[in-house]
């Protein structure tokens, strides 16, 4: 079974897709690491969506803008990419990563293979 295609998410009317690739659903938990001027920093994310060059990822505190982030898990480093965005949801924070180094047709492709019999 092929990833699904992630439903559109809530937008104002005044704004418009400009993404230039489909977003897929993996619903995954994730790490993520980087180091900053205060030091290491290590958290728990969930990963909610992919596209060719972009991660969407739900996570309970704010990471700045420009910050460069590993995502892995405790066995795979799938790759690194940069915050783009950093929006409040709820009690969450919605990160947006770009991900020049193709990490997410990885992931992508795991839950491919996940789901075959």
């Amino acid at each position: 079974m092929a990833p699904q295609p992630a439903s559109s998410r809530p937008r104002s009317n005044t704004s418009t897709e400009r993404r230039l690739h489909s977003r897929h659903v993996i619903e995954r938990d994730v790490r993520l690491s980087w180091r900053d001027r205060h030091g290491d920093h290590h958290i728990r994310a969930r990963a909610l969506d992919a596209s060719k060059y972009g991660l969407l990822l739900e996570v309970d505190r704010e990471i700045a803008l420009g910050v460069v982030v590993s995502v892995g898990t405790k066995a795979v480093l799938y790759g690194r990419g940069c915050v783009r965005h950093c929006t409040p949801s709820g009690s969450q924070y919605l990160i947006g990563l770009n991900t020049p180094d193709h990490m997410t047709a990885l992931m992508v492709s795991m839950d491919e293979e996940k789901a075959r019999p």
